[in-house]
């Protein structure tokens, strides 16, 4: 089943086989919040039949507030990669790991994974994007211009100095907006010149569903399945399909989704790295989700000493002047 009107999709699940025929050297996925559902991921790696050969799947964040966080960092630190190069599970902070006396503390993650895709970027955050960091990112970026993927960690000074900073790790739903009185996401121009699309969890998407409509943005498409945004003023992606079990203008449904990038880098290009809503509902085998799973889990709770190691990032901190800047970490 296709679109049912013009911003609600009832796409059936991608097929997973013509995208892999399609892509045989490997996909990239993003996957929203965990929670501590080890069971729920594993049921959509299933689906997606994640090759850990292969493919690459970027994760925004908040593993640990869950009732089975142990079995999940164990299940994912047996395909973790800190090196970006290597296919595996890569890993952001999100709130529950910065900010909220963890359970399990994973010190070592970026705040920001930019990929480059052959159309468009794909800005991987936990909560949203914020103007300024965004314009320091992208100036970073076209000084290395030969690097396929980029992290930046957001230094503790740096986001004391400027609170609108903790976007990336910390939002709230106003923000997700150009026109919000915080006037901290990059403006449609900004994102349409750094042919950028930001990719991010954090808030459930009960929070911007309605009786009279959406408010995730403007020209906003929702997945009904896969319980997925996307706004095109935004150039953004919401992945947070509530597994953790918020509840919100009647809105019970509570999963895990995931977005696959090499789709929608294509669709991308047919606007000179812009993605559109027609372009974005166009776009077949892209989204991908599950219901919550039953049970705690079964397994291993042994996780891997590789999940503590650091990746390669920069760091978004504060020059001597007090002015937020990029350092190589």
């Amino acid at each position: 089943m296709g679109p049912i009107n013009d911003t609600l999709i009832c796409w059936d699940e991608g097929d997973i086989a013509a995208l892999r025929a399609e892509h045989r050297s490997g996909l990239h996925f993003v996957v929203g919040d965990t929670h501590g559902e080890s069971e729920t991921l594993k049921a959509l790696m299933n689906k997606i039949g994640f090759d850990p050969e292969k493919d690459h799947a970027y994760f925004v964040g908040d593993y640990n507030a869950g009732p089975n966080v142990r079995q999940l960092l164990s299940y994912i630190s047996e395909y973790y990669r800190p090196d970006f190069a290597q296919p595996g599970f890569h890993l952001i902070r999100g709130n529950h790991e910065h900010e909220l006396g963890p359970l399990f503390p994973l010190e070592n993650l970026p705040d920001v994974i930019v990929i480059k895709g052959k159309n468009i970027n794909f800005h991987i955050v936990h909560a949203g994007m914020d103007a300024k960091a965004f314009s320091l990112i992208n100036a970073d970026l076209a000084a290395h211009p030969d690097e396929p993927v980029t992290a930046y960690k957001l230094d503790e000074c740096c986001v004391c100095f400027d609170a609108p900073l903790r976007q990336m790790t910390w939002s709230m739903r106003g923000l997700y907006s150009q026109r919000s009185h915080w006037h901290v996401w990059p403006s449609e121009s900004e994102l349409y010149k750094n042919r950028a699309c930001i990719v991010h969890g954090h808030s459930p998407f009960c929070f911007f569903v309605h009786d009279n409509g959406f408010s995730y943005g403007e020209d906003s498409v929702f997945w009904e399945k896969q319980h997925i945004f996307f706004s095109q003023s935004l150039q953004s992606f919401n992945l947070d399909a509530n597994v953790k079990g918020r509840r919100q203008n009647g809105q019970s449904y509570r999963g895990l989704a995931c977005i696959c990038l090499e789709v929608f880098d294509s669709a991308a290009a047919k606007n000179f790295g812009w993605l559109d809503r027609e372009a974005v509902i166009a776009a077949e085998n892209g989204v991908f989700g599950v219901p919550l799973g039953a049970g705690w889990g079964t397994g291993s709770d042994r996780i891997d000493e590789r999940l503590f190691a650091s990746p390669k990032m920069r760091t978004i901190t504060l020059d001597a002047n007090g002015k937020p800047c990029i350092a190589d970490g």
